[in-house]
């Protein structure tokens, strides 16, 4: 089959799953997942991923900035680096990276035309409930292109588990796990016991250095006990490696970083959240072990200080400070209040597009309280549907709340609103690329 369009090319990505998702049973991972396709069409590919070197990153939160982080650092330090992520935010493209540029359209499409008749003869013997798996197929399009491209490393992100996830049929020399705490029940088991039983999966008999970053006590002792009497050598947070003097400001996140084999003081994200700083630290130990060596501190800052990875408490602009952060639920809007308080902000403007299939109550609830006005909009196209009584929600917990018709029209109000020195701007994943997007900054190159 030959594409002419990305249009063309995503659909293919997701034509497998559309067709069986009405009968897929909701179970386990262990029983509705089939790796062992993605396997397959690698090798019927002739196995683009042979002999490459791969980076594993899992985890319940983190995962993928950590990923980036990894990514950021091998990259400076020389080495093409292919990165795979996901979601996007606004293209496709943007789960497919070398050297943090995406994929281009002409080879997407392409690659996603040469992948589709294997893809295909797999397709015609599937029952109904079978599928080939959109981050599967997608991870196929993304090795042929690495291969193509010459990587020297790809660092991939796994999807919501690990065990039985599409991406961990990959032969893995690295593995990292970050946070894990329960999640994704009950596709992921019932209890955080089973969920560290699928991170863990990552790593595997030919993995020869796994990372585990810093967890809740039973999580790391469930973690300690799967990984016990494995072949590769395990690096755990707070053992051989941790960050320190953790301090927040408008500029981003600040730190310093300790392994056992360097220093790295005076360290800075433009990224909000003392986690983020332990990602890094997971991050430059990994590449410690992929490298063999302690790396160099000027080019870990420089690495750092400039790294891009949109929608995570990423701060986009100063005077105000606009800081854009994907949330959809009171937990997260939670987080952003500790980030804002840690910050010094004396007056806030939220600004808020959460779907109605989520928890735009909670959001608001949680914005409310520590906002001084809050903005409900929409983002500039989306195929969700958004709450017709959002400001009637809004009113409930702020007053002063408002409602525009457009983010650009909700961010000059804000801005309009004397003394007003934070700006955030929360919702979905689709109104973080409306952000990027007003703000003109590119998702497809953001830099090594």
């Amino acid at each position: 089959m030959r594409y002419n369009t990305m249009q063309e090319a995503e659909d293919f990505i997701y034509a497998s799953y559309l067709r069986a998702v009405n009968y897929i049973p909701k179970a386990d991972d262990s029983i509705t997942r089939r790796p062992a396709l993605t396997r397959e069409l690698l090798d019927r590919m002739g196995e683009p991923d042979k002999g490459m070197k791969i980076i594993l990153v899992t985890g319940s939160k983190g995962k993928g900035s950590t990923s980036r982080f990894i990514s950021s650092i091998l990259s400076h330090c020389g080495y093409k680096t292919g990165l795979f992520t996901s979601p996007h935010l606004v293209h496709f493209n943007e789960r497919i990276r070398i050297d943090g540029k995406a994929i281009s359209d002409s080879d997407f499409v392409r690659i996603c035309s040469e992948v589709s008749p294997f893809a295909g003869e797999i397709e015609q013997r599937l029952s109904r409930e079978e599928y080939q798996g959109p981050v599967g197929i997608t991870l196929a399009v993304a090795l042929k292109y690495y291969r193509e491209r010459g990587v020297d490393y790809a660092v991939v992100e796994t999807g919501r588990g690990g065990c039985y996830d599409d991406t961990n049929v990959l032969a893995n020399e690295w593995a990292v796990i970050g946070s894990v705490f329960e999640e994704h029940i009950p596709y992921l088991g019932s209890s955080l016991r089973d969920i560290v039983r699928h991170k863990t999966g990552i790593v595997k008999e030919g993995t020869q250095a796994v990372i585990v970053n810093k967890q809740s006590g039973d999580a790391m002792a469930y973690i300690e006990g799967m990984l016990a009497g494995g072949s590769g050598d395990v690096y755990y947070y707070g053992r051989q490696f941790r960050s320190s003097n953790i301090r927040l400001s408008r500029s981003g996140t600040h730190f310093d970083l300790h392994t056992d084999l360097a220093g790295y003081p005076d360290l800075r994200i433009p990224l909000l959240g003392a986690f983020q700083a332990d990602n890094v630290a997971a991050a430059v130990k990994a590449c410690e072990c992929i490298t063999g060596k302690p790396l160099a501190h000027a080019i870990v800052k420089e690495a750092l200080q400039g790294v891009q990875w949109p929608g995570r408490c990423e701060i986009i602009d100063e005077n105000p400070t606009v800081v854009l952060d994907g949330t959809i639920n009171a937990a997260s809007a939670g987080y952003v209040k500790e980030v804002v308080e840690s910050i010094g902000a004396r007056k806030i403007a939220s600004i808020i597009a959460v779907p109605e299939d989520k928890d735009y109550e909670g959001v608001m609830r949680a914005a409310g309280a520590f906002s001084d006005r809050l903005i409900v909009t929409k983002p500039d196209s989306s195929h969700k549907a958004f709450p017709a009584n959002a400001l009637e929600t809004a009113r409930r917990f702020n007053k002063k709340s408002k409602e525009t018709g457009t983010l650009a029209e909700a961010v000059e109000l804000a801005k309009a609103d004397s003394g007003v020195d934070l700006i955030l701007i929360l919702g979905t994943q689709t109104f973080i690329g409306s952000a990027k997007r007003l703000w003109d900054q590119s998702l497809l190159d953001l830099g090594k």
